[in-house]
């Protein structure tokens, strides 16, 4: 049994580490700003801001482990890189100082993209804090594959254009939440480590495949064209793939199918 505590806890990536946690008899403890958080039963809120750096030494305290899961990509350089160097501070000052766990993003070191480069400068921060570490980068989640689909209008529209090029590698966010319970357990790697899922595939078939499962019936037109997106543009360049290391096991289809079911 061990004292963690994680950032980012309400997400949807938080949700499902915390879910593990408590089940494996953890005592988890979620930082928030928020005065009245949702929480899972058994675990303890501790108030505390990441960009101020406010209340970080007291929910820290007594804490062996930190999950740190907390990002926003609208506000990295605050988040994502001034919170890391904030909750990294406070770590620094621990009578026993935690074991770091950083969920990263695959190609964060390959890409301009203003929030990647948060995300890898986040990364060298705990690298050369001094405490003990390990980083997990993920390839893209379904749910998150989902969003941006239905932001093209997957759900609505007769016609879908996607973008061109663009090829995903996405992993089923449970999977993701398992990798870094496995990790607190296991100990500090002191090294990044890299996981994938099951498949590689173009945004067209994605879309396909999503039309076919939750839009069964309907004549539904896909084609691909080109894109102004930053985000698409970052995802072009295939770095954001990682083939040599798919770990994943829930595909794309299963994915869909079983949030399909579940939803009705």
């Amino acid at each position: 049994m061990t004292n963690i505590l994680v950032t980012g806890g309400t997400g949807p990536l938080g949700r499902e580490v915390v879910a593990r946690l408590i089940a494996r008899n953890h005592r988890v403890r979620i930082l928030t700003h928020h005065t009245s958080p949702a929480k899972s039963e058994g675990v303890v809120a501790a108030p505390g801001d990441l960009l101020t750096g406010a209340g970080l030494a007291a929910a820290l305290d007594g804490m062996e482990i930190v999950m740190h899961l907390a990002s926003d990509s609208h506000q990295a350089l605050g988040t994502d890189v001034g919170g890391t160097r904030n909750l990294l501070a406070a770590a620094a000052t621990s009578a026993r100082p935690p074991h770091i766990i950083y969920i990263s993003i695959v190609g964060v070191d390959r890409s301009s993209m203003p929030y990647y480069v948060a995300k890898n400068a986040a990364e060298a921060l705990i690298a050369a804090s001094g405490l003990p570490w390990s980083i997990l980068r993920a390839t893209q989640f379904h749910g998150f594959i989902a969003s941006r689909l239905q932001s093209l209008g997957v759900d609505t529209q007769s016609e879908v254009a996607v973008p061109m090029g663009v090829r995903v590698q996405s992993i089923d966010v449970g999977e993701v939440a398992e990798r870094l319970v496995a990790l607190a357990e296991l100990g500090p790697l002191s090294h990044i480590a890299v996981m994938g899922g099951p498949q590689a595939l173009d945004l067209a078939t994605m879309a396909t495949t999503y039309l076919r499962v939750r839009r069964p019936g309907q004549a539904v037109q896909v084609h691909a064209e080109p894109s102004q997106s930053a985000l698409f543009d970052a995802w072009r360049s295939g770095s954001i793939l990682a083939p040599e290391h798919a770990f994943g096991a829930i595909t794309w289809e299963e994915y869909l199918t079983t949030t399909t079911a579940s939803a009705r």
